[in-house]
């Protein structure tokens, strides 16, 4: 069964952050706000709230109470005032000592939640588990400008989430949000579905395994330290530092490969961004290094009332940070502007990377990682310190409303890279570079932004043609790409599926990395749950135009043409077809409502026989011409003989009695018409369709021609060599 959602217009968080909930425990929500009012009422659903103990943050200037002996599970309606905002937040799951489920998905990243939502809406009985109190990996946690090209490629589950951004704002493109929007806008997309169980605060501890097949976790809540089975058929590990695959077993690589002819960047590098060239001194070394972490703060520019000032932080050096661009020069102003004068601090180098001490980090105990972790956020804070002491710009400063649980700092760490699960298919950078000239019929998602990696080492000269070693951008080398479906499945794993840490060279997670992409992979590792279960096979038994059937229902993209979206009459099938190359060869345009030419015709049509392991197709010498519009009767009769040739062998139908009144049973194309129709393949799928019509004579858009020919080949490609 196909589960709809039940849509909430409301929000953890008023529209202009002055009143927000979050929840805390299973049983607990803390409300935040500031109010012209110094004691206003705060309402429960409905009801006044009466005997909480109300506080003030002397810094933010904001006033919280929290409420416990919450129902867990429930949502919870707040305003503020009696005509002020209404919000909505929702305690979440209390641990069970064991429970069952469809599927279990450790970490609420953003491929996470994309998996989360795309399995409920499949109807499969989801549980998310999740170490902090925040849904959505770095998009809630300060990555707020997205790293997306171009926007007319956004699909699937982040197109979904770029337009509840837009209805957010009330206007805007949607690829810049506050972490505060993100996080509410996550949530909703979660809670509207009755099928998807949250577990906060809690994190897997320790896989339950029978032999190498996974059947589920052992849970602890960190609130109350309770711990529980969760069993599931299948697990998707959608964190960044896949933990729990290697407590599994996974096979996992960590660092840099060397250079190879497949990736001429790889191993130690120093490249010049802007000339797009390799510099000496690159010598292709492959090591254990790690592209630098960071924490990216939201900044809000407070104007002439100044913003909070922070103390010094440990270790700090303003000899860190003194080459480190004027404020209008830095990334952070020329990108990272995000809504209501705020910013995405994210500048390097000079700024709040730290290469080199998180070399350890994908493989350290948490004691470690937690000392890393303080780290980085030393070396932020005094970036931050830097700007409002050393540069005067006293305007600068967290934003009050930002992260406001947790001293308005965020509380994940950006681990842009750590482990990455070997898998099925290791995705290397000539998957990115040579992707022009490839088609991927085991696409499940599409990429657009350059490889890319922060530097490794700290970069100490200021006038270096490089930004480190490590740090490159290869924007010249990244065309939109397809992503395979076997980045997701780990080797000697069962019942386990990666969408995060997924199976690639230090250079190929260089592009996967990004958050839509990931989102992309979380909605088709959902896909392949959903079929794993229900025919009870592996995930690397399942074929990948099987995923490909779910998730271009729900409006992902496995190709990319530049006039084809979501609205596009027969978007399933031209992206079905696109993506094997069917149709346009390099053409970035697909033209759907251009006439299909009797030569495009014949080619498609052989192709699609190729496809179905037929080599010998119809003869495409076209004596007369060819560039001419192929009709639809043309059509029908070329791809009825081509398919009796097909594994599936159609049967020509010659009914007595004719289905369309302009096709009478002595037309040429009588036959051909009968037999599509006995295929569930009629005139009504047509452009300006018309009952008891088919319009031989008329001819065929490249659109209604994909369409025909999804519909003839899907029964192959969804039924043949069933495992």
């Amino acid at each position: 069964c196909m589960c709809s959602p039940c849509r909430s217009d409301m929000l953890s968080t008023s529209a202009d952050g002055r009143f927000q909930a979050i929840a805390q425990s299973s049983n607990t929500i803390a409300l935040y706000w500031k109010s012209d009012d110094p004691a206003p009422v705060i309402y429960c659903n409905g009801a006044p709230i009466a005997n909480a103990t109300r506080t003030v943050d002397p810094v933010s200037g904001f006033s919280m109470c929290t409420l416990s002996n919450l129902e867990p599970s429930t949502e919870y309606t707040f305003s503020l005032g009696a005509n002020g905002p209404t919000i909505s937040e929702k305690t979440w799951t209390k641990l069970p000592d064991k429970a069952y489920y469809d599927l279990l998905i450790i970490g609420g990243s953003a491929s996470g939640v994309s998996a989360a939502v795309a399995a409920a809406r499949l109807g499969m009985k989801v549980a998310l588990i999740e170490e902090t109190n925040r849904v959505g990996g770095m998009a809630s946690n300060g990555l707020g400008a997205t790293d997306m090209r171009r926007m007319t490629r956004s699909n699937g589950f982040f197109e979904d989430f770029r337009r509840r951004i837009v209805e957010f704002y009330g206007g805007g493109d949607g690829r810049f949000y506050e972490s505060r929007v993100a996080n509410a806008v996550f949530k909703q997309m979660l809670y509207e579905y009755p099928n998807i169980t949250l577990f906060l605060k809690s994190e897997a501890i320790k896989p339950i395994m029978s032999g190498r097949r996974v059947r589920g976790a052992i849970v602890r809540d960190n609130v109350t330290g309770k711990t529980g089975q969760l069993f599931a058929l299948i697990t998707i590990d959608a964190t960044v530092t896949a933990d729990f695959s290697a407590a599994c077993g996974a096979v996992f690589r960590v660092g840099r490969e060397p250079r190879t002819a497949a990736e001429p960047h790889a191993g130690v590098l120093y490249f010049n961004n802007a000339r797009q060239e390799i510099l000496p001194g690159s010598t292709g070394e492959g090591d254990c290094k790690q592209q630098s972490y960071a924490y990216l703060m939201i900044w809000k520019d407070y104007g002439e009332k100044g913003a909070p000032l922070i103390a010094k932080p440990r270790f700090y050096d303003p000899e860190t940070y003194r080459y480190s661009p004027e404020w209008p020069q830095t990334w952070n102003a020329t990108s990272g502007k995000l809504p209501n004068n705020k910013y995405e601090i994210n500048q390097h180098p000079f700024g709040i990377d730290w290469p080199g001490i998180n070399y350890d980090y994908p493989t350290a105990s948490p004691e470690r990682r937690r000392e890393i972790e303080a780290m980085y956020k030393d070396r932020a804070l005094g970036y931050l310190y830097y700007f409002q002491n050393e540069k005067g710009m006293t305007n600068l400063g967290l934003a009050d409303d930002e992260f406001i649980d947790n001293g308005n700092f965020p509380p994940t760490l950006y681990v842009r890279e750590a482990r990455r699960v070997m898998g099925e298919y290791l995705f290397q950078e000539n998957d990115v570079t040579n992707a022009t000239f490839t088609f991927r019929r085991d696409s499940i998602g599409i990429g657009d932004y350059p490889m890319d990696s922060h530097a490794t080492e700290d970069l100490k000269d200021p006038t270096a043609e490089h930004k480190g070693e490590g740090e490159a951008w290869l924007v010249k080398f990244t065309p939109v790409y397809q992503v395979p479906y076997g980045v997701l499945v780990p080797k000697d794993v069962d019942n386990l599926l990666v969408s995060t840490a997924v199976s690639a060279t230090h250079w190929g997670y260089g592009t996967l990395r990004m958050e839509p992409v990931r989102m992309a992979m979380g909605q088709a590792a959902a896909a392949a749950a959903y079929w794993s279960m229900l025919y009870s096979r592996q995930p690397r038994e399942i074929r990948p135009s099987w995923v490909q059937d779910k998730i271009l229902s729900q409006y992902a993209y496995i190709i990319w043409n530049s006039d084809v979206t979501r609205e596009t009459r027969h978007f399933k099938a031209i992206n079905f077809l696109a993506a094997r190359g069917i149709f346009n060869f390099n053409a970035e345009a697909f033209e759907p409502d251009r006439p299909l030419s009797r030569e495009e015709a014949l080619k498609a049509i052989n192709r699609l026989l190729k496809e179905e392991g037929v080599m010998q197709g119809l003869e495409e010498t076209l004596p007369d011409f060819p560039n001419d519009p192929c009709t639809r009767g043309q059509f029908a009769l070329w791809l009825v003989e081509a398919k009796q040739k097909s594994p599936d062998k159609w049967k020509v139908v010659c009914p007595e009695q004719s289905s369309y009144s302009d096709v009478t049973t002595d037309s040429p194309y009588y036959a051909a018409v009968e037999t599509l129709k006995a295929y569930r393949i009629n005139g009504m799928l047509f452009e300006n369709a018309e009952v008891g019509l088919f319009r031989p004579d008329e001819p065929i858009s490249r659109a209604d021609a994909a369409q025909v020919l999804y519909l003839a080949h899907r029964s192959y490609a969804m039924n043949y060599w069933l495992p």
